[in-house]
């Protein structure tokens, strides 16, 4: 069975060596490293159920920040979650039984699930045949509509678009940095959503934060917070910092208020507010301004 991999016969020469180092040290290294992958996928799953299988929630999102630094790719990490629970699941686990690796059970599940649309056997379907679930009546005539917004699923979407700009710009930065400041209003350390690393130029030699504000509906405290936010740059922060303040719901003449009220009580920022942008200033900016511009599209 094992010359079916290797034969060192049909070699020119040192063969017996190329056997030892095939057998005996690359492939029992390659079942070590398949077996670590597995069970690092495995605890990602055990996370995500935690957090009820909501990609989105902020513990789950903190661990998966956790697997960054430790060197992983999340996004690779992730993608094979719904491979690993295939493997384990006692109605499909006996179909990939004789695969070793994830991406060749995610290949398999992919075919199986195509076969299943095709015909296949109902018995072996997997608990959800439909990845995907709605929050809410679908309505094209009012987008506005819908469930309950979860104010920081609307905040992590913001944060998430900033960093994706950051990202393809080979910038580097720190989410949700544990600061060395507390603010007012705060039971620890404030954390910023972002600290960007210094750059070669002013005003940025030294770094900056990123302060994401966002609002997807009218009514909500983002414009309070707004408030707080500023008035706390000016006491604490260490570091010039932008807001980003934007979504559809926010309030066009909220900085223009906080502005006038910080002026009447003679209260200044001291060069600690670089700027207010929306998103769309923000890309402009970042794009034009920022970073590698010479970067292949991937």
């Amino acid at each position: 069975m094992q010359l079916q991999l290797f034969d060192p016969s049909q070699c020119q020469a040192n063969g017996d060596a190329l056997e030892h180092l095939f057998f005996s040290v690359y492939l029992p290294n390659q079942r070590l490293r398949n077996d670590a992958e597995l069970k690092s996928v495995g605890a990602v799953s055990d996370a995500l159920r935690l957090c009820e299988d909501d990609k989105s929630n902020p513990d789950f999102r903190r661990f998966m920040a956790g697997v960054e630094k430790s060197g992983d790719p999340p996004a690779r990490i992730e993608s094979f979650v719904e491979a690993y629970r295939f493997a384990k699941s006692p109605k499909t686990a006996h179909l990939v039984a004789h695969l070793n690796r994830l991406d060749q059970i995610e290949g398999f599940r992919n075919q199986h699930q195509l076969a299943l649309g095709c015909g296949g056997h109902a018995e072996t379907l997997l608990p959800e045949s439909s990845p995907n679930r709605v929050a809410a009546p679908i309505n094209f005539d009012d987008i506005s509509q819908g469930g309950k917004l979860m104010p920081h699923l609307a905040g992590k979407i913001g944060e998430d678009s900033v960093e994706g700009v950051f990202s393809r710009l080979g910038i580097k930065l720190t989410p949700q940095y544990v600061a060395p400041f507390y603010g007012w209003g705060k039971k620890g350390q404030s954390r910023p959503d972002f600290l960007v690393a210094p750059f070669d130029a002013d005003p940025l030699r030294k770094g900056f934060y990123v302060e994401v504000k966002w609002r997807n509906r009218f009514g909500g405290g983002a414009d309070d917070a707004l408030t707080a936010l500023l008035l706390n740059v000016e006491a604490w922060y260490d570091l010039p910092v932008i807001i980003i303040y934007d979504g559809t719901g926010v309030e066009r003449d909220a900085y223009e208020t906080v502005r006038m009220q910080l002026e009447r009580k003679k209260r200044t920022l001291q060069g600690k507010l670089l700027k207010i942008m929306t998103f769309a200033e923000f890309v402009l900016w970042a794009q034009t301004q920022l970073g590698s511009q010479a970067k292949e599209a991937v």
